[in-house]
């Protein structure tokens, strides 16, 4: 067979299939359009969504400085001005007090799927002082059950972060005793606690001289 008898047999087959299957086809490229084109609007949409909210947000922080509370508008879109946002509530309310709502703020941050270890390890710590100074300004073991959420949530894959988990499992412990009333020196939780971290040499110096100003202060106090 020569090759244009062979071209105009491969010719004649495609034929045949289109016209066999064009139902099909016609089909499939209606679907195939139909994706595209909702791809693209979720896109678009999504970089408008954004866009309104990088405009609200640096026109809230720049129009009403003391007042922050319209970025309660902003904390539940899916981006990252709603994180901002609401790192933004969390400071603002931490510095007034109000420690409660800021922990709401912090478990819905640390609760989100979309944040890296490193982001998410970050939070996790700073509410976690933040939390653990909250319950003696307030006098309460409402926050204690948090804090530990919190601290578990410090990823253990970061260097750079072992030695701060280390030093808020102890601060915890510490912020329960002192909250119960409960004696320091009887405490084997915390002994070990402060032993761990002494005989770790993961432990940054600097961690280890505040525990043991801490651990001073605990058993003379």
């Amino acid at each position: 067979m020569s090759e244009e008898n062979k071209n105009n047999s491969l010719l004649k087959k495609i034929q045949n299939f289109i016209f066999t299957n064009y139902k099909q086809i016609i089909i499939s490229l209606v679907i195939l359009l139909i994706l595209f084109a909702g791809f693209q609007s979720f896109n678009y949409f999504k970089i408008q969504g954004i866009k309104n909210s990088s405009i609200s947000f640096f026109n809230i922080i720049k129009e009403n400085q003391n007042d922050l509370s319209s970025l309660e508008k902003l904390i539940d879109d899916d981006n990252i001005f709603s994180i901002l946002s609401k790192l933004k509530l969390i400071q603002q309310n931490n510095e007034n007090k109000n420690f409660s709502y800021s922990n709401e703020l912090y478990k819905e941050l640390i609760a989100s799927s979309n944040l890296d270890d490193l982001y998410k390890s970050s939070i996790a710590a700073n509410a976690s002082y933040t939390m653990i100074n909250a319950s003696y300004e307030d006098n309460t073991s409402n926050y204690l059950n948090d804090i530990s959420i919190y601290i578990n949530n410090i990823s253990d894959k970061l260097d750079g972060f072992f030695s701060i988990k280390k030093e808020l499992e102890y601060l915890l412990i510490v912020t329960e005793i002192d909250l119960n009333k409960s004696e320091y020196n009887n405490n084997l939780k915390v002994l070990d606690k402060y032993n761990e971290i002494f005989n770790s040499s993961l432990v940054s110096a600097s961690i280890k001289e505040r525990v043991k100003k801490i651990h001073e202060f605990q058993l003379y106090k």
